[in-house]
């Protein structure tokens, strides 16, 4: 990837000509059915992952988009900026994500929305997109423009 990490979401991440492989998402080791059967990652394959790096790898193959549509995140709070989730697993790994909606829209008409991971203290989407700047929410509040 652009961080010269091991990474494929089509295959093998290295094959050498022996036909020994090694599948990687982002750096991390996967087994080969994450990226050859990623039709079959849902939030139930995700619950039962233990391994909270393995759970976060699957996550962005199945897109965050389809997790949450699928039930595998509960919605906490929704403002103007956007909508806040959050997944905890056995009481101590917790994934959430803040989604926005792009204000510019795409060239058919329509508005991107993504997922931006943020830091489970996080308790309002506008909090939780401030963080992604680096700043308070408060500040973010008072931007009279945003991108």
């Amino acid at each position: 990837d652009i961080h010269g990490r091991l990474h494929s979401a089509q295959g093998p991440a290295v094959r050498y000509p022996d036909g020994w492989s090694h599948y990687a998402w982002k750096g991390i080791h996967l087994e080969p059915w994450h990226i050859e059967e990623s039709e079959t990652i849902d939030a139930r394959a995700i619950d039962r992952e233990f391994d909270p790096v393995l759970r976060r790898c699957m996550i962005e193959i199945m897109t965050p988009a389809r997790y949450v549509a699928s039930g595998g995140a509960k919605r906490i709070a929704v403002d103007k900026v956007g909508t806040l989730w959050r997944k905890e697993w056995r009481g101590f790994d917790v994934w959430m994500a803040v989604e926005v909606v792009n204000g510019t829209p795409e060239p058919d008409g329509t508005l991107k929305h993504y997922f931006l991971q943020v830091p489970p203290q996080m308790s309002t989407p506008t909090e939780a997109v401030a963080w992604t700047y680096g700043m308070p929410a408060d500040r973010y509040a008072h931007l009279s423009h945003r991108t």
